[in-house]
């Protein structure tokens, strides 16, 4: 039997700051990145750019 790897490259959730719920997901490589993500995108139910913060995919 192989050994499996730990992978450096993690799904992740992107959760709106305003309305809590969970928009985007996305790649991160977890060699290059320590802390949470955080990216200022499109929520659709504010109908605005928002802070997204980085969650854990359920």
């Amino acid at each position: 039997m192989a050994k499996q790897k730990k992978k450096a490259v993690e799904l992740v959730a992107l959760q709106c700051t305003e309305c809590n719920r969970r928009n985007y997901t996305t790649k991160k490589n977890k060699q290059n990145l320590q802390g949470k993500l955080e990216l200022k995108k499109y929520c659709r139910f504010d109908r605005r750019h928002t802070l997204h913060r980085e969650t854990k995919v359920k």
